[in-house]
């Protein structure tokens, strides 16, 4: 299919808002808020019908999630053997959730319309100030649908990816809420600010939260941002997260895979 169709088809699957216009951000406030807050929420950035659809594929799907279980520290780094165990940059989070990896999602998805299209990869360049991204060279990591039933979450780190692009499909009765704390690291002074940290593990301080609609897309830089979601009460969160890597041939670490999908190819 040539880039005419693929764009054309892209734009199909959008809510009514979301023109060819919207991606250019003539004005620059769209990178104006992300640069701000860390976070640019773009509600009802599919159609009802697409909504519905991704839902249908999700529900459908399902069955080939991998139940995974992760524990790290905020960096999802190895530990610094010379701060305490109790040490904000040492502290332990567990995360639980389902996830179907790449070559699970049919090749004629709606999810691949919206992933491949040129408008939406140079609107991401755009807000990231970017010349170009690219897809994940390994066959499970580029696109993910991502299921917290209950009791799972997504707990307190840092991402390792420069940003992050996730789209909402099916939000949780209770619980699942996105929260975080904006533009903690690579400041003018350029180190960890471990006090403020021990401050938001001992809850001491109050996080942003983000209150999402099905059909929302965000757009967030993560590695700067601590966030979490916060554990699915009563019933199931599902998230779509599409993954870009700012260099050509880059595949996730095989660790990573076998945490996330259970396998590496």
């Amino acid at each position: 299919m040539n880039k005419q169709n693929i764009d054309k088809d892209f734009l199909s699957v959008l809510g009514d808002k979301y023109d060819k216009d919207f991606f250019t951000d003539k004005n620059g406030s769209l990178r104006q808020e992300l640069d701000k807050t860390g976070v640019l929420v773009l509600p009802d950035f599919v159609s009802a019908s697409t909504l519905k659809a991704l839902q249908e594929e999700a529900d459908i799907l399902k069955k080939n999630a991998y139940k995974s279980e992760s524990v790290y520290n905020l960096y999802v780094l190895p530990d610094d053997k010379s701060l305490s165990p109790d040490a904000p940059r040492n502290r332990k989070f567990r995360t639980t959730k389902g996830c179907v990896p790449d070559d699970q999602i049919p090749k004629k998805s709606i999810l691949r319309k919206i992933y491949e299209a040129d408008i939406f990869r140079g609107f991401m360049c755009k807000m990231q100030r970017l010349i170009n991204i690219y897809s994940y060279s390994d066959n499970l990591s580029s696109i993910n649908i991502n299921y917290y039933d209950p009791d799972d979450s997504l707990e307190w780190h840092f991402d390792n990816a420069d940003f992050a692009v996730t789209l909402l499909v099916k939000n949780p009765k209770k619980g699942g809420i996105y929260e975080y704390f904006p533009n903690m690291r690579y400041g003018a002074e350029s180190k960890e600010d471990y006090e403020t940290l021990r401050k938001i593990l001992d809850r001491k301080l109050k996080p942003k939260r983000v209150l999402m609609g099905e059909g929302t897309l965000m757009i967030f830089r993560g590695n700067r941002s601590l966030h979490r979601v916060t554990k699915v009460e009563v019933g199931e969160r599902v998230l779509i997260t599409l993954n870009y890597n700012i260099k050509p041939r880059i595949p996730l670490s095989e660790k990573s895979r076998m945490t996330f999908f259970g396998r590496t190819k």
